[in-house]
């Protein structure tokens, strides 16, 4: 079965067991002790332990590629397997795993282990160094070169170099996907390369983005790793955006990711004024404001009986006003006030108690406005329409006159059905074009405490000519223009 771990390939091979129907062992080895033994320029001993008998394989992997080796037999508990046929001076990745005779596996952790560098060390076939000897300079190399006239063996020296140099500047590779915290205004991005390397991101808001021309670009100055990590700041909060890491060894090989997408958190809502704008006997309301546009919630309970209750409000905004009813006369309350943002971050608020009192507390009037709409015709019509908040369900009547100086009697709308309601509307056929009218209104809750508003001021809009009376002015003023030039 082949599977993928923090991007490396591996590939599970599991003993070919033959399972009782019915087996009482169903516990995976325990794994331990394990130790990296014997390493040379191609081979590493991986040794470990287990707590019963079981078989003993190990993935291992130099990207692109990978292995496994195993011994098959369930029949040890302490495990030594070595790995032949590597490449030196490389970095290896490996994890054991031992099966039981019941087929229960058991894997280690992720290591790495480096094999010896034949080119560090001078030792293998085919150095050209004996004991004690000391490698030329590149100077010395160079000035031998020079000296060189024969053109066939400038030729092979040539193709030798390319050789060596082939063998040392393979492509750097990105070990598997790389990892993002994200934080609201910045993100750590870390990445493993297969040797040590400078680190770099490119980034840009996905929105806009072509695919290729990344907008942002943010580095470590300090030394080559191979595991790095970066510091990515200057970021919008609950922003997407893509990004892809880079790194450059010592030889200017250039290793570079696919490009990876992350989100950024969304700022967290600072509750503010949290405060209670009026207790009734059934009833409180709670004010509030958020510094983002954030989603309200208001979990409360009766500090009497125990019982708990919460009432809510999906949509996002900074300004919050909230009613909580069904409560009973002379109990103490607890409210706790929970702001969630766009990300669904959540923050609470200090408690605040409260005691249900008989309603004495008039209505609050608010968002008082008024429209007006002329209807052309034979006799033009104004249609005017006021609306108005209420803090609590009251009824309320809309009382006006025409003027601003007095001296008019008022007139009360008065309504036919007595309603009670936190939203109300008038609607107004009687106003005349042009005309200046003053209004206030009357509203009484459901308990009989009544407020008054204060009075407005609305003008209606002013009556159009029609199409004939505006021909008749046109004749009557060419007409007049002709008479005063025959006098």
């Amino acid at each position: 079965m082949l599977f993928k771990v923090l991007g490396i390939s591996f590939m599970l091979c599991v003993s070919t067991l033959t399972v009782l129907a019915q087996t009482t062992d169903v516990k995976a080895p325990e794994i331990s002790a394990v130790t990296v033994g014997t390493t040379t320029k191609d081979s590493v001993t991986i040794t470990w332990k287990t707590n019963e008998k079981a078989d003993s394989a190990v993935n291992y992997s130099l990207n692109p590629n990978l292995g496994v080796i195993r011994m098959p037999l369930a029949e040890r508990t302490s495990h030594a397997v070595i790995l032949e046929n590597l490449e030196s001076g490389r970095t290896y990745y490996f994890r054991v795993i031992s099966a039981d005779a019941e087929g229960n596996q058991g894997i280690s952790a992720d290591y790495k282990i480096e094999t010896e560098d034949i080119k560090k060390t001078g030792a293998g076939e085919g150095s050209g160094i004996g004991p004690g000897e000391v490698p030329k300079t590149p100077a010395e190399i160079i000035k031998e070169i020079q000296e060189i006239k024969d053109p066939q063996q400038l030729k092979e020296i040539l193709n030798e170099t390319v050789k060596a140099i082939a063998g040392i500047t393979e492509d750097l590779a990105i070990v598997g996907p790389p990892t993002v915290v994200p934080e609201t205004t910045f993100a750590t991005v870390s990445w493993v390369t297969d040797r040590p390397a400078s680190s770099e991101v490119r980034f840009s808001r996905t929105q806009g983005f072509d695919g290729t021309n990344y907008e942002f670009a943010q580095s470590d100055p300090g030394d080559s790793v191979a595991d790095h990590n970066i510091r990515v700041v200057g970021l919008d909060p609950f922003t997407e955006y893509s990004f892809q890491v880079r790194s450059t060894d010592q030889y200017q090989i250039e290793g570079i990711s696919r490009n990876y997408k992350f989100r950024t958190k969304a700022s967290l809502p600072d509750i503010r004024n949290l405060r209670i704008v009026k207790v009734e006997e059934n009833a409180a309301t709670l004010a509030w404001e958020t510094t983002v546009p954030a989603k309200a919630l208001i979990e409360f309970q009766d500090l009497t009986t125990g019982v708990q209750n919460s009432v809510g409000r999906p949509t996002l905004a900074t300004t919050h006003q909230m009613r909580l009813a069904d409560l009973t006369l002379g109990t103490r309350y607890v409210a706790f006030v929970i702001a969630e943002n766009s990300g669904g971050d959540r923050v609470r608020s200090q408690p605040v108690q409260f005691i249900t009192v008989r309603d004495i507390a008039a209505p609050i009037i608010s968002n008082v406005t008024n429209e007006s709409t002329i209807f052309p015709g034979g006799e033009s019509r104004i249609q005017t329409i006021v609306e108005w908040n209420t803090d609590e369900a009251a009824s309320c009547e809309m009382t006006y006159r025409e003027g601003v100086a007095g001296g008019v009697d008022p007139i009360v709308l008065e309504k036919e059905v007595l309603e009670y309601s936190t939203s109300h509307v008038e609607v107004i056929i009687d106003f005349a074009p042009a005309t200046v009218y003053q209004f206030w209104l009357n509203c009484t809750d459901e308990a009989g405490n009544t407020i008054q508003s204060e009075n407005f001021v609305l003008f209606t809009p002013i009556q159009e000519k029609n199409i004939i009376d505006l021909i008749l002015e046109n004749f009557e003023a060419t007409f007049g223009w002709v008479k005063n030039i025959t006098n």
